[in-house]
């Protein structure tokens, strides 16, 4: 008996399934805004690139092009260009991934001291605007969803040069959140441990059991941002931040597969990041490694070089465990 035809519809949803996933992206994502996605992309990023010296891309896909400005874009400029991450990912470049030069839309990141292993794909305000075009795209066109997720996957795979790609999300489930989420190889949530910053947390962790298991992303863990430290070690909190907390790690550990709790063990948490006012200098001035302010000490704390050495470090310590199982 002869096989049936396969459909090109059920060809491109195939074929996205088993697309290849570039090794070293990490979505960086949260349903609830205001938590310091971009904080943690610029800064880990800053970090990967220090510490391993291997190349690091970042992606800003916010159409608020938040890291594109923290890591030194002039406002005005930002995207002034047609490479940029909008014209990279809009419908009329599904089909044409043989024929487009990748290398063209990365850009090193302005700040001067900046690690020269650094780069970025740049954002664009008309991002937002992205979504009713993919819209209108799939009724007009006749177009598929599943050829937006099987690009997306081959788009960051082409950076193949680059050993780690991170990717700035912004806080809702646009088409193209959905992709770079399922393109990715893990998935790095941000939060606030406060009692509405974590409610973001669960909706997140649904969203992902929703894609299918074989392109599912593995989670890293958390990173709490702006810790009101409390005590003498790395990642001390006030008593409201602990039980904040103790609510959010509850949710996630229910929702582990068998390898990421094999990796992640009894502790979700990958890292802190304190609240101080430096993290915000650090973010607003063009000099940005010199990071003197990351090296004081307060009140016996530790510092906030110490924190993100700590959380780099980490990140790095579970990629290397999950690739170790794979």
């Amino acid at each position: 008996m002869d096989n049936p035809v396969i459909s090109p519809e059920k060809r491109t949803e195939i074929d996205s399934f088993l697309a290849k996933k570039h090794p070293g992206t990490i979505c960086v994502a949260n349903y609830k805004g205001g938590v310091g996605k971009t904080t943690i992309v610029c800064l880990l990023g800053y970090y990967l690139a220090e510490m391993t010296g291997k190349k690091v891309l970042l992606f800003d896909i916010d159409p608020q092009c938040s890291l594109s400005l923290a890591v030194g874009f002039d406002p005005e400029e930002v995207s002034k260009t047609e490479l940029t991450i909008y014209n990279l990912v809009k419908p009329s470049k599904w089909t044409k991934i043989k024929k487009t030069n990748f290398d063209n839309y990365v850009f090193p990141v302005p700040d001067s001291l900046s690690p020269k292993n650094l780069y970025i794909v740049r954002g664009a305000f008309e991002v937002e605007n992205l979504d009713i075009e993919i819209a209108k795209s799939l009724v007009e066109d006749k177009r598929r969803v599943d050829e937006l997720f099987l690009y997306c996957k081959q788009m960051l795979d082409a950076f193949e040069q680059y050993d780690y790609i991170l990717v700035d999300c912004p806080p809702n489930k646009m088409f193209l959140t959905q992709a770079m989420l399922r393109a990715c190889s893990y998935y790095l949530p941000v939060t606030i441990p406060d009692a509405i910053s974590i409610y973001g947390m669960p909706r997140l962790l649904r969203w992902v059991t929703q894609i299918p298991s074989g392109e599912r992303p593995k989670l890293l863990g958390y990173v709490l941002n702006a810790i009101n430290r409390a005590g003498g070690a790395i990642g001390g909190k006030v008593v409201s931040q602990q039980s904040a907390e103790y609510r959010l790690e509850k949710s996630i550990k229910s929702a582990l597969e068998k390898v990421e709790r094999d990796v992640i063990g009894s502790n979700p948490l990958v890292g802190t990041i304190p609240r101080l006012d430096a993290i915000a200098r650090f973010l607003s001035e063009q000099n940005k490694f010199t990071r003197f302010y990351f090296n004081q000490r307060t009140s016996g704390q530790p510092t906030i070089d110490a924190c993100l050495r700590v959380l780099t470090q980490e990140v790095l310590n579970r990629i290397g465990a999950y690739v170790a199982k794979s």
